[in-house]
């Protein structure tokens, strides 16, 4: 379903619990609930890859990162984006996704706009602020996805329309008014408005 014109009910939820900034932990009741995503454009073979992926993604934050964020990156360059990809553990709040050696080498050398980066949040559901400015700032990567600690997904892509001066524009108008001691809540509300609007300026979300 395209939630680009509005905020949706998951969303809604997180910003009405008063434990919205708690970090989930990862149950394996969780994993088994991840949806296979029809990713837009996409194949029935690149989208079986890309949740065996989005899995991982949980599995590996749950049994190697004390359910901490986790990123792979991937490639579209190949026929199957599963069979060579990086992955990188960071924290409760943030990952680097560049300091792991093979998800650098795919953003950073890649010719077309063909990388995907799936990663999780342990407590909001949907993209952030920072996922926005790394989304945008890589000319290279097509799609980042996130998956909720709780097994919900949504992805950011970039589409023919496309026009970065546009969405960097619409960024940096989210953002307005915005500081370092700004509060959680309005650093993720200034992220969903941003959501909210990126069909202005050529970018699918759902």
């Amino acid at each position: 379903m395209n939630t680009s014109s509005r905020i949706d009910k998951s969303e809604e939820d997180v910003l009405a619990s008063k434990n919205r900034y708690q970090k989930v932990v990862i149950t394996d009741t969780a994993i088994d609930k991840i949806p296979r995503i029809e990713y837009k454009g996409f194949s029935s073979e690149v989208n079986d890859a890309l949740y065996r992926l989005t899995r991982l993604v949980l599995l590996s934050s749950q049994k190697n990162n004390d359910s901490n964020e986790v990123a792979i990156t991937c490639s579209l360059a190949q026929d199957d984006p599963s069979e060579n990809f990086g992955i990188a553990y960071g924290e409760e709040h943030s990952v680097d996704v560049l300091a792991d050696t093979t998800s650098n080498h795919l953003i950073m050398s890649s010719t077309e706009c063909v990388v995907i980066v799936l990663h999780n949040h342990p407590t909001t559901q949907t993209l952030s602020i920072e996922d926005l400015r790394f989304f945008l700032h890589y000319a290279t990567v097509k799609v980042i996805s996130v998956v909720s600690n709780q097994g919900t997904v949504h992805y950011l892509m970039k589409t023919d329309k496309y026009e970065y001066s546009a969405a960097n524009s619409l960024y940096n108008d989210c953002i307005a008014g915005l500081e370092k001691q700004s509060n959680k809540k309005d650093i993720y509300l200034a992220s969903l408005s941003f959501l909210s609007r990126c069909s202005e300026v050529g970018l699918f979300y759902s």
